[in-house]
């Protein structure tokens, strides 16, 4: 081979090479502002799951199940976040910021959400949204509204409720009490309490009664079951104190699906009253 054909092929290899090292500087800085871009449209999608809501005048959340939340990206790689409760009103954001750090995106934003006791009376209120989402079934999206019932805290998780969420509080009804099927006038706005600690739940019945007949709150230790409808309780052996008298005989009840509502059936006996005292209760969360 000639010495000028060997500086020929010697410059052509040069400038091949010079040319796809600038192919790829030119790709890499056009890359790195659509960074964010990719960001917002890792997290666009429909999330699904349960939402709680804590606020200053509940010592329990509320709960409220099937709930949807839409993320959109935006240009600039920022999203948009939609979320209309049928319990709480209407989450709007524009602009959230989008980060990621090991696989975990957060988000960071302020918006508006409308919420009234009634169409006639919803008003505007300023509220923020903080969200850490690793997947569709692993999320948690955080509203924070400041002006509203002291302080309103919304948080939307993937999945169903566990029980202890869902069917834990107090429950306001009609209880009835009767002895041999003679019944005592009916207490109004009785309440029955269900609480959990850790796998043991316990329900406790109000004061009751009037005269000899009147007993004061009863604790009661109950098991706790899924059923097609909802859950079950029972206490098949009552052993409780109302004061300083003690209690014993058998429960059994029912709540909801949706954690709304309680039916009580149960027979207890004060000390030794020779005949069984029969407590009814229907109420609502």
């Amino acid at each position: 081979m000639k010495l000028i054909e060997i500086i020929s092929l010697a410059v052509v290899a040069v400038f091949a090479t010079s040319c796809e090292k600038n192919e790829n500087q030119n790709q890499n800085q056009n890359q790195e502002p659509g960074l964010e871009v990719n960001l917002s449209e890792a997290v666009a999608g429909t999330y699904t799951g349960y939402s709680t809501a804590e606020f200053q005048y509940s010592s329990t959340p509320m709960v409220s199940q099937s709930q949807t939340l839409t993320v959109t990206a935006e240009d600039g790689g920022t999203v948009s976040v939609s979320y209309t409760s049928d319990t709480w009103g209407t989450f709007t954001m524009a602009g959230a910021a989008v980060t990621e750090s090991g696989g975990t995106y957060a988000l960071n934003g302020s918006g508006k959400t409308v919420m009234g006791m009634s169409a006639d009376s919803q008003s505007e209120y300023d509220c923020t949204l903080t969200a850490e989402i690793s997947g569709t079934d692993d999320f948690s999206f955080v509203f924070d509204v400041p002006a509203v019932m002291g302080g309103l805290k919304i948080t939307l998780l993937p999945g169903n409720p566990p029980a202890e969420l869902l069917i834990s509080g107090s429950y306001t009804g009609t209880l009835t009490m009767s002895v041999m099927g003679t019944a005592m006038d009916p207490m109004e706005e009785a309440q029955v309490s269900l609480a959990a600690e850790g796998d043991v739940w316990t329900l406790t019945l109000p004061e009751m009664g009037m005269g000899t007949m009147s007993m004061e709150s009863i604790s009661v230790e109950v098991e706790l079951a899924e059923s097609a409808d909802g859950y079950t309780l029972s206490a098949e052996s009552i052993e409780a104190v109302s004061g300083e008298t003690s209690i014993t005989g058998s429960l059994t009840g029912t709540v909801s699906a949706d954690g709304s509502t309680m039916t009580l059936s149960a027979e207890i006996t004060p000390g030794a009253m020779p005949m069984a005292i029969n407590v009814d209760f229907e109420g609502t969360k």
